[in-house]
């Protein structure tokens, strides 16, 4: 069941899931932060799955004012929000359905949100259209889902809670 309206509203107070600014009638928003990584490979480099990637094969930009996103580019950014989310609850990721429409997605595939995650989310934002795009900081990209799980036994503790910057694959 997907938390909406006055519930959703009365859960985000409760447990401070996010800022209160980011409440929409059925999602919370997530906002694009000012930070955002790139790989840094040799051209024809392959990774091979599993491989760990050193923090100098990323570069960090901070944003002062904009990003362009080139068709066929890919980044790594995060929420400007911090969420926490509750055990007994789990959330979902979907692209702005504005951004959407300009064939840029907000995740590739990593788009839920654990019990007991705390941070910024890591967003894999990729361009899959034919036009170069302009993305704001702090420009809406993203909304999140909240759904009741069926047991709130379990707390997420793996290697990408309370992070404060976008995280690459580890």
């Amino acid at each position: 069941m997907v938390i909406s309206e006055l519930n959703l509203k009365e859960l985000m107070e409760q447990y401070d899931i996010a800022p209160m600014t980011c409440f929409d009638q059925f999602s919370i928003s997530l906002h694009l932060g000012t930070k955002v990584c790139n790989y840094q490979f040799p051209d024809n480099y392959i990774v091979t799955y599993g491989e760990r990637i050193t923090d100098e094969q990323v570069s960090t930009i901070e944003l002062a004012d904009e990003y362009i996103l080139h068709s066929g580019q890919a980044i790594l950014a995060c929420s400007s929000e911090k969420i926490k989310m509750p055990a007994g609850y789990i959330g979902f990721l979907q692209t702005k359905g504005s951004l959407a429409r300009l064939f840029v997605t907000a995740h590739c595939c990593d788009g839920q949100i654990e019990p007991g995650f705390e941070g910024h989310v890591t967003l894999e934002i990729c361009n899959m259209g034919p036009l170069d795009v302009r993305l704001l900081p702090n420009a809406p990209i993203a909304q999140m889902f909240i759904f009741k799980t069926s047991s709130d036994q379990q707390r997420y503790q793996g290697k990408y809670n309370n992070s404060d910057k976008p995280t690459y694959s580890k």
